[in-house]
């Protein structure tokens, strides 16, 4: 997907056990990433959906300080070695 500068993107995660079950983490994270790695954004605490036991979001507004067209890499960490890994585009 491409996104403006200046919108809002809820960035989304449900995380699951082995069985399909919502399995709360101990810790959860979500960082934003450059393809040349650098660390962009971070919410050491995203917001627990209402009424869920495990679906998370964070709210992120692309500054203008990424003022031309490249793809961002979105990372979800949680307890143990778990990883979920999204991209987006994002165009001036």
């Amino acid at each position: 997907m491409k996104y403006i500068i200046g919108d809002t993107i809820r960035l989304k995660a449900t995380i699951k056990n082995l069985l399909g079950v919502e399995d709360a983490p101990a810790s959860i994270s979500v960082k934003i990433y450059t393809l040349n790695g650098t660390e962009i954004y971070e919410d050491t605490t995203p917001t627990l959906s209402a009424g869920t036991t495990a679906q998370y979001y964070s709210d992120y507004e692309i500054p203008a300080s990424l003022a031309t067209e490249q793809q961002l890499t979105v990372i979800w960490e949680w307890s143990g070695p778990h990883k979920k890994r999204m991209y987006f585009i994002i165009i001036p």
